[in-house]
């Protein structure tokens, strides 16, 4: 069974005063279920505490309100008013039926109110209906599963462009490191083993995956990744930036033209003090064990995570701005990628004089170049 300090809270709808030894089990799941005796009852409660909640459970033969009789529409009408307060909130909390309705007449209600997106829940939330007469191990079970995953869809919601932006661009990695350390942020009681220390080089690593889309997108050319394709972090920071960066003392890249740039000075900014932060190597996203180190005294000095969620926070603004941008040049009519990697491309370019064969690969088409490069070595390049 579970050993968890985190308690999730369950509203129970119910007129019977738990027979059946429910709250008492569900606690040893780590559910606090709070039983109402009437639907109108705990339908104010749900609409007032809505996020209190993380799952519903439903008698199936329950009263409307109290002093009434138990009456075999009320789950007809619970669930109509229910999913109306889900609609209300934008969010739907896992629901369940624990009955110990019988009968034709109960099962067919049974299966009209599971169509539709009840239905389509089943995989992820559990079985719909359970038996008081039953071992109701398997609905705490499930609703504890689903309630743990609720704090996810939170940060899902809460940074939706972020998240939108890491599935377009980025891996299910860097989009789980962002969600670990948002949770950890928001919600540190359900984190308590979380180890700042083990996420800065994760950052990097998620600004390494964005220099690298940045590069599936014609936007950094393949300079700047380095010996077998390893993204050098300080030279595609520079770049981006819109600062000169010199390959092999031979070849200068510059985005774009004199004054141009794909970051704006504050996200260039930004970008510099996440890959620079305890790290002595820029250029690379581990940390060594003295980086480490300086950044576990530096935990134990402030009792505090909040320099890792700064830069956390920094990083989510970072890859906004990163998905903005290229929507930006894909919308742009002048936007016409092509590949420049050999002389005989030349030939077909408007103005040979300021390219060279190591020219970053795409460029617009009224000739205002994401990329210039100057070879050293050829006078006809400068």
């Amino acid at each position: 069974m579970a050993n968890n300090p985190i308690l999730y809270r369950v509203l129970w709808v119910d007129e019977e005063t738990d027979p059946i030894g429910f709250i008492s089990l569900a606690r040893k799941y780590d559910l606090l279920v709070y039983r109402y005796s009437s639907w109108q009852e705990a339908k104010e409660i749900l609409q007032h505490r809505f996020e209190a909640f993380s799952a519903i459970v439903l008698d199936g033969n329950c009263v409307i309100n109290k002093g009434e009789s138990p009456t075999p529409d009320f789950l007809y009408q619970a669930v109509r008013e229910m999913e109306a307060i889900f609609v209300q909130h934008e969010e739907t909390l896992p629901w369940y039926v624990l009955s110990s309705g019988t009968g034709e007449d109960f099962n067919r209600t049974i299966q009209r109110i599971s169509m539709g997106d009840r239905s389509a829940k089943t995989e992820q939330w559990g079985t719909l209906y359970h038996s008081k007469s039953g071992d109701l191990t398997q609905l705490c079970e499930s609703i504890r599963k689903t309630a743990s995953h609720r704090n996810e869809y939170k940060i899902v919601r809460l940074y939706r462009p972020v998240f939108d932006t890491l599935k377009r661009y980025f891996d299910a990695q860097s989009a789980n490191t962002m969600l670990d350390i948002l949770l950890a942020l928001h919600f540190p009681e359900t984190r308590r083993s979380f180890d700042p220390v083990l996420y800065y080089t994760q950052l990097r690593r998620i600004l390494e995956y964005l220099f690298r889309a940045a590069n599936q997108q014609g936007i950094l050319p393949d300079a700047m990744l380095g010996e077998q394709g390893k993204v050098n972090l300080s030279n595609s920071s520079l770049y981006l930036s819109g600062r000169e960066v010199t390959i092999n003392r031979t070849n200068t890249y510059r985005y774009g033209k004199p004054g141009e740039s794909f970051f704006s000075p504050i996200m260039a900014q930004l970008v510099k003090s996440i890959l620079v932060v305890a790290n002595k190597n820029s250029h690379s996203t581990e940390l060594d064990s003295n980086e480490a180190s300086a950044i576990r005294d530096y935990n134990r000095t402030t009792q505090s995570n909040n320099l890792l969620f700064g830069y956390a926070l920094h990083l989510c603004d970072v890859i906004v701005y990163f998905g903005q941008k290229v929507d930006e040049l894909h919308n742009n009519s002048t936007y016409n990628p092509r590949v420049q990697n050999n002389t005989s491309e030349k030939k077909d370019h408007p103005d040979n004089s300021e390219l060279s064969t190591k020219q970053s690969r795409y460029y617009h088409t009224n000739r205002k170049y994401h990329g210039h490069s100057k070879n050293k070595n050829n006078d006809n390049a400068k």
